[in-house]
């Protein structure tokens, strides 16, 4: 897949930001009919690994990434369970290979991994949002965020791959 603009990420954003609660149940249809697997993983993981205010945090920031896709113009597959299963095999890896590295060469790898991402601006877009001050009255627990970063980051492997 092409790399999606950062102008598309910023656009979308925006656009899921400013939407209304009514709207909310129509696009989440739309996501369950486009992507079920990837509803499903969100929401399995989101009430597996996450405290409730997490795991709604996980599936909004999921189906920005979604939406991103899906306003790329570009064709996006059905992403498949095992495909996803794979791509989460393959962060969790990661991740485990990144804890072995030492702080100067960790920061290195993550530049690398980021830099050379074909899909760098949705990431960033994700590390951006899981990096904001959570609303006060949210309960967002900062050793959550790593495991948010995988999940999401799996999605956007699969949607990036999808044909």
């Amino acid at each position: 897949m092409n790399t999606i603009s950062a102008d598309v990420v910023e656009a979308t954003w925006k656009e899921m930001a400013a939407m209304s609660a009514a709207a909310v149940p129509r696009l989440t249809s739309r996501m369950a009919k486009q992507q079920p697997f990837v509803q499903a993983y969100l929401l399995a993981v989101g009430e597996r690994d996450f405290n409730p205010d997490e795991a709604q945090l996980l599936h909004y920031f999921g189906m920005v990434v979604w939406r991103i896709f899906d306003l790329s113009g570009q064709a996006v597959a059905q992403v498949t369970g095992d495909e996803l299963d794979r791509a989460e095999e393959s962060n969790l890896k990661m991740l485990e290979y990144l804890e072995g590295e030492a702080s100067a060469d960790f920061a290195n790898t993550v530049r690398g991994l980021v830099g050379g991402y074909n899909q760098a601006e949705v990431l960033g877009y994700v590390v951006e949002a899981l990096m904001e001050e959570p609303e006060p009255d949210c309960d967002i627990r900062p050793e959550s965020l790593g495991g948010m970063f995988i999940h999401l980051k799996t999605v956007i492997d699969c949607l990036d791959q999808s044909r």
